[in-house]
């Protein structure tokens, strides 16, 4: 699978080439091959490709500054010319020292994988050939013959049945599982080779890449008819895996199994590495016609190649042939289409409006089209009614713009911009509008906007009653006002146009986009809650003063809420070093944690007021890493550099080691964590982000302040005891420093009475101390505290 080598197909057969040329030209030049190679050395930055190149282009003419790209791996310095194989082939067999020459199986295994790919793929393009003239372009064909002359050359020195394609074949991920005919299972099969299973990986005696990226690339010629299909193959098979994938998910979060956060970025990340994957081949799809132009004739080519006529239309007003609808569906040909009719008569500017020619999206029915013309009559209308709803969300601000919206603003654009007869329609962005019609088809409409209605509820419950005054809970509430209205903005440009529309007919549907306004409400509040819990220490004092007391055994009550923070945050947040079991122990953490010294505590000081430095001070950790940034790319104004699959995992990877660093269950994460590895790479992602979803619900809000209530109740009792207004005379900027009540506990606990001028026994503030918080905790105030999750509130959107 995709996940398992973290690499497109036609990145993984194009490091196969890479790694037969990169062999042939070091170990030559290293037995004395002298004659100039390659055609060039790379530079070493990266040069940017395709429609890359063109905003490289447009923007340099316009004097803005390109966009930078994201880092990739190293890639070859040379280009090597395939004339130059044989002669190197030659002079290593040649060689004084040939039979010392160990041949080393990944370099077999690459080039018996290339010759037979390449083969195979062009026997099973034979009846193509009357749309796209294959015989013409003999290229392809001169490549094997180089490769095989190069395994010819080599016989001597190779690995005997280094790849063996049956037994490959025996052990690939099934073919069978994939939405689409034999003959396309037929087609797909050949790149199967770069597809093992989950168990084939895990075999003792597989042979993987070399781990160093090869020094050298093949010259390859980006005008090749026979490159181009090739290529396009690929990533139909690559997105056709992440179709399935992602469709696994969405039936999971149908069945409650998953959360629609976790599916939603799972599946925006997965149309964000197809518009990677389609910029691999970008060159060779400009060459010829363009996006769009070689989209169509690549469905018409197979459809011909798997004996059926697509333009052979069966009544006037078809769009094709529906005898090919399953190939069409496959290859993303039916959301293509009706994209470039949409996009012609709603050029970017003008209000797009579906007048329900083609009738419109029935969401009650429950019957499933059985022929291919009901299926094509079901989709089209459901699609065209989205499709005229995305500009129009584009033009009234959001905190997010998923990808299906990021698609058709992009195609817009590109349309406006280069007027062609045909616009250019991406790949991805096809892919993307197929995806949002597969949920249509797994989901209950209206599920996600029931969920993301909840959660925006609940969030709101948690910072409504703040102070106005409180920054957090201006920034928590500011982001909701695009969803917070009372009023669908659309619904609204429809009525006055005189179209039917039912409110809120984008978000009942969308279920992706209502899956990333919840993960965004949930970062923002979770990023917000701890910055507002972390600044005045009062939930890391409390946090200490109640280790104290359950260490000593004088609580009697369980405090979920305050145990909950102490695993999500870390024993680290509240104690310098392992947690202390003594009062002195006890004391010396809380003056470090507040960057306080021991003789601010003197018997002999004559300013009685604290001094505390916040330079060492513990700090509250964000947590949810992979959701941050992940949260991060689905902004408006968010980095739309290409993405890879190496990076994701990077993300992934980023949470596991978060996580190790927490008092969770090593057994249990462990367990889990080798669960998701077996993973594909999106699965992963999105389990990931599920087992985020605590922390980032989790109210710091609340739990600040709780904390702040039992201090202020602690206080009243203290100065029972002390004096009236004893804490504030000591407390030099109020309520910032109400950590000090809970310090002056740990003071007296330990013996360090100076500061307190009444006669106070090293015990009688901890007993109170005990006596309040177990009268706190009897009275129900110590819950688990979630509060962007899915408890039910009464509190409605204003």
């Amino acid at each position: 699978m995709i996940s398992e080598s973290l690499q497109s197909i036609y990145q993984q057969y194009k490091h196969d080439t890479e790694v037969v040329a990169s062999w042939l030209a070091t170990t030559a030049k290293a037995f004395g091959y002298s004659d100039p190679i390659g055609v060039g050395e790379f530079s070493t930055a990266k040069t940017p490709k395709g429609k890359e190149r063109k905003k490289a282009k447009a923007a340099q003419a316009s004097g803005e500054k390109p966009p930078e790209q994201l880092p990739e791996p190293s890639k070859p310095s040379y280009t090597l010319a395939i004339k130059d194989f044989v002669p190197l082939a030659k002079h290593i067999l040649d060689s004084s020292e040939a039979a010392k020459i160990e041949i080393p199986r990944p370099f077999s295994v690459a080039l018996e994988r290339v010759i037979w790919v390449r083969k195979s793929f062009a026997e099973k393009l034979e009846h193509a050939g009357r749309r796209f003239d294959l015989k013409s372009d003999a290229r392809h064909a001169f490549f094997v013959n180089i490769l095989e002359k190069v395994r010819k050359t080599l016989e001597p020195l190779l690995t005997v049945d280094a790849f063996n394609v049956s037994n490959l074949k025996d052990a690939v991920t099934n073919i069978g599982t994939h939405k689409h005919t034999k003959g396309l299972s037929n087609l797909f099969e050949v790149l199967a080779v770069h597809e093992p299973s989950a168990e084939f990986e895990a075999a003792p005696d597989v042979v993987h890449p070399p781990p160093i990226a090869p020094q050298y690339s093949v010259e390859v010629e980006d005008d090749s008819i026979f490159e181009a299909l090739f290529a396009i193959t690929t990533l139909m098979d690559d997105l056709s895996r992440l179709r399935r994938e992602i469709a696994e998910l969405w039936t999971k979060y149908e069945a409650g199994e998953m959360d629609i956060a976790a599916v939603s970025v799972a599946t925006n990340t997965a149309i964000e590495l197809a518009r990677s994957f389609e910029e691999d081949i970008s060159l060779l799809v400009e060459k010829n016609g363009g996006s769009s132009v070689f989209h169509v004739q690549y469905f018409y080519a197979v459809s011909e190649a798997l004996g059926i006529d697509a333009e052979a239309k069966q009544r006037p007003d078809d769009d094709y042939n529906f005898a090919a609808y399953e190939i069409a569906d496959t290859l993303f040909t039916n959301t293509l289409i009706n994209i470039i009719a949409f996009v012609r008569a709603n050029p970017l500017g003008e209000i797009p409006s579906y007048n329900g020619f083609y009738g419109w999206y029935d969401e009650s029915s429950t019957q499933t089209p059985r022929s291919a013309r009901q299926k094509y009559r079901r989709m089209k209308p459901a699609l065209l009614e989205m499709l005229s709803d995305l500009p129009l969300i584009s033009n009234h601000p959001s905190p997010i713009e998923d990808q299906l919206l990021h698609g058709m603003m992009t195609t817009l654009r590109t349309a406006r911009r280069e007027r062609k007869e045909t616009p250019d329609v991406p790949i991805w962005f096809s892919f993307a509008a197929q995806i949002y019609l597969d949920t249509l088809d797994i989901v209950k409409v209206g599920k996600g906007w029931t969920d993301m209605q909840r959660v925006m509820r609940n969030v709101k419950q948690s910072v409504f009653d703040l102070p106005k005054s409180c920054m957090e809970r201006r920034n928590v509430l500011r982001a909701f006002e695009h969803w917070d209205k009372g009023i669908d903005p659309i619904a609204r440009i429809r009525e006055a146009l005189g179209r039917p529309y039912t409110e809120y007919t984008f978000f009942r549907r969308h279920f992706m986009h209502c899956g990333l306004a919840i993960h965004f409400m949930r970062t923002l509040f979770h990023q917000q809650g701890v910055a507002y819990a972390a600044v005045p220490g009062t939930v890391l004092c409390t946090a200490q003063l109640y280790h104290a007391l359950k260490q000593e055994k004088c609580v009697n009550h369980t405090w979920e809420g305050m145990d909950t923070l102490r695993k999500m945050q870390g024993n680290s947040t509240f104690f310098i070093g392992e947690p202390p079991s003594s009062f002195e122990g006890y004391f010396n953490n809380f003056c470090l944690t507040i960057g306080s010294s021991i003789t601010n505590w003197a018997s002999d000081k004559r300013d009685k007021k604290v001094k505390v430095s916040k330079d060492n001070k513990p700090l509250m950790k964000f947590k949810g890493m992979t959701s941050t940034l992940a949260a991060n790319r689905i902004s408006p104004l968010s980095d739309r550099r290409l993405i890879s699959a190496d990076l994701v995992e990077s993300w992934i990877q980023k949470s596991n080691k978060t996580q190790d660093d927490t008092e969770t269950d090593k057994t249990q994460s462990s367990a889990t964590s080798e669960k998701k590895m077996r993973q594909p790479l999106i699965h992963k992602l999105a389990a990931t982000v599920q087992i985020e979803i605590p922390d980032l619900e989790f109210d710091y809000f609340a739990i600040h302040n709780s904390c702040r209530e039992l201090l202020l109740r602690l206080q009243t009792e203290e100065e029972k005891v002390t004096g009236p207004g004893f804490t504030k005379k000591y407390m030099s900027h109020g309520e910032h420093n109400l950590a000090f009540v809970a310090g002056f506990v740990l003071s007296t606990a330990a013996g360090k009475k100076g500061i307190i001028d009444t006669a106070v026994s090293s015990a009688q503030l901890l007993e109170i101390a005990a006596k309040t918080v177990n009268q706190w905790l009897s009275e129900g105030k110590g819950k688990t505290i979630s509060g962007a999750g899915n408890q039910q509130s009464d509190l409605q959107p204003q």
